[in-house]
């Protein structure tokens, strides 16, 4: 079959590949689309520890079963990843996917999603609250400002780097406000946009910024911090930290079933209140531009269709 290969150095190409063959407590898939992120690049250049070349990247994607049943999976069997024309899923991690949602929605909604709405649900948002999205522009921001609202957020702050991207999620309705990252002296960007000092805050990408973001809150404020794009540390006082809370929140370390609902809510979320994040699509033959883009600042979900 053909599938995108990663080499022990890392690079990326489509060649030919033994197919996977059935195994105990797990099922073949026909890929359908297969969707990437920031954690399959940083796999590729062994940030979680020796790249065993050469593997299949992508873990998600939408396909079909042996019995034609249209399904969502995650978290492929290695070395057979999702951006191939088949691949090799524990039964666990295969998940229903509803005729509503097109194949790259569900891909966004899933492990993106979820990135999203856990840590915002553990945060217990009251009715009313002001939450900043930080780094909000990619598709967990864009997931999150939505559902921050769904979950009664009182006003949606957006903050990034990108004044376009910026304007369109306000313009959609997504964010009350925005404010502009890197012009300058983000805390006072914040704080200029906050009204008082936020309740919540989603952190997408922690360093610097999110030091500037914990300075902007309001006490009783508690911060939920899920990558490290801008940063893997921050440097906060004692004095920043009082009557607030710092909470580093794990998605997809958790148990298949405590994922699985969690998507379930998002699922029932798009198909009743039309929650919905940007997508940028990609031919199978165009794989490599696509894991070239992620490399960049793709401002949707990137999916590669077969």
């Amino acid at each position: 079959m053909r599938a995108a290969l990663i080499d022990s150095d890392g690079g990326f190409a489509l060649a030919d590949h033994p197919e996977p063959t059935a195994q105990p407590g797990y099922r073949l898939i026909d890929v359908a689309a297969a969707g990437i992120g920031p954690t399959d690049l940083m796999r590729a250049k062994g940030f979680f520890g020796p790249v065993d070349a050469p593997y299949v990247p992508g873990g998600e994607g939408v396909g079909r079963l042996d019995d034609g049943s249209r399904v969502y999976f995650g978290h492929s069997r290695a070395p057979f990843g999702a951006i191939a024309e088949r691949t090799l899923v524990a039964e666990e991690e295969i998940w229903p996917a509803p005729d509503g949602l097109s194949d790259d929605q569900l891909i966004a909604l899933a492990i993106s999603g979820t990135g999203a709405l856990i840590p915002l649900e553990e945060a217990r948002i009251a009715k009313g609250e002001s939450v900043l999205i930080l780094g909000a522009t990619g598709p967990v921001g864009q997931i999150g400002a939505q559902v921050a609202r769904l979950l009664g957020a009182g006003r949606v702050v957006a903050a990034a780097r990108s004044r376009d991207r910026l304007e369109a999620m306000q313009a959609a309705g997504h964010a009350d406000a925005i404010a502009l990252l890197g012009e300058g002296d983000d805390q006072a960007t914040l704080q200029a946009a906050s009204e008082g000092g936020y309740d919540v805050v989603l952190d997408i990408i922690y360093g610097p910024p999110a030091q500037a973001a914990m300075r902007a809150t309001r006490p009783g404020a508690r911060m939920m911090s899920i990558g490290v794009q801008a940063g893997p540390t921050v440097t906060l006082s004692l004095r920043d930290l009082v009557f607030r809370s710092h909470v580093g929140v794990g998605t997809g370390q958790r148990p298949a079933s405590e994922r699985r609902a969690a998507y379930d809510r998002l699922i029932h979320m798009a198909m009743t209140q039309g929650l919905t994040v940007d997508t940028c699509r990609y031919a199978f033959a165009d794989a490599a531009d696509a894991w070239a883009a992620q490399a960049g600042s793709p401002h949707g979900k990137i999916v590669i269709t077969r």
